[in-house]
């Protein structure tokens, strides 16, 4: 019993490692990349919001700044919670 207890907390512990990286951020809509660390930014897009590298081409974006490229395109008239494209 005991070893299955130990082996449980061990699973657990390593679990939690694993998604250390994902960070959950934009609870400040002023400043969504604060909960984020250095070369990390904010995604949005993702459901909920995780800290996350700079994307590549072709990513889902809402914002400029979490593309590589420094560019997210949206399409004429789309509303600020519209989804664009890394370019």
């Amino acid at each position: 019993m005991f070893k299955k207890l130990i082996l449980f907390f061990a699973a657990t512990f390593f679990a939690s490692m694993a998604f250390a990286g994902d960070i959950k951020c934009g609870a400040d809509a002023a400043n969504p990349d604060a909960e984020c660390g250095p070369d990390m930014v904010c995604i949005l897009v993702a459901n909920p919001p995780v800290c996350k590298p700079p994307l590549p081409t072709g990513q889902p974006c809402k914002r400029d700044k979490v593309c590589a490229s420094k560019t997210c395109e949206r399409p004429a008239g789309a509303k600020p919670d519209d989804k664009g494209v890394c370019k």
